[in-house]
């Protein structure tokens, strides 16, 4: 589930097999893929009750994302209404909810081996929406940027804003 959240809740089988089984034949890369997908659909009927929680087409994974309130899904649908944004006000308030949605490092104390790559692309989507609000705020940038390194305390970009800012 973390694998499909990251992915955006939606994923190819192939890339499955590669990112998270690449050890096993594909005949028991995929024998266990479909075991570990009934477990996952037997989690969501208890927790969740009737409803397709996680749908399987044409070896795509999909995630229903009416069905989870998902705090990275949040942050990410947030940067893209900024992105989108026609004026500042819009902008300043979708970064505002990208900003705060952030809740720390993805799957922090998950030691999955293939995180680290989404973690980082994650932390970078967050630290770019510190900077972008930090730059449409005059007056509370610095909270902001203050929160984004309580988040990201090594993060050098983070890190240099804040100086910079605190030079000016």
């Amino acid at each position: 589930m973390t694998y499909l959240i990251a992915c955006g809740g939606s994923v190819h089988q192939d890339f499955i097999l590669e990112d998270l089984l690449p050890e096993p034949s594909r005949g028991k890369a995929v024998e266990r893929l479909h075991t570990y997908t009934y477990n996952l659909r037997q989690v969501f009927a208890r927790l969740g009750g009737d409803g397709s929680y996680l749908k399987v087409r044409q070896h795509q994974y999909v995630l229903d994302r009416a069905g989870f309130d998902v705090d990275l899904w949040t942050m990410l649908d947030a940067v893209a209404d900024a992105v989108a944004a026609p004026e500042q006000q819009s902008r300043v308030a979708a970064l505002r909810r990208a900003v705060d949605a952030h809740t720390g490092p993805f799957a922090d104390g998950a030691g999955y081996l293939w995180l680290a790559g989404y973690r980082y692309l994650i932390r970078r989507e967050y630290v770019d929406a510190v900077v972008a609000l930090a730059d449409n705020l005059a007056g509370p940038a610095r909270a902001v940027l203050e929160e984004g390194r309580r988040h990201h305390p090594h993060d050098e970009r983070l890190t240099a804003v804040l100086k910079g800012f605190t030079a000016t």
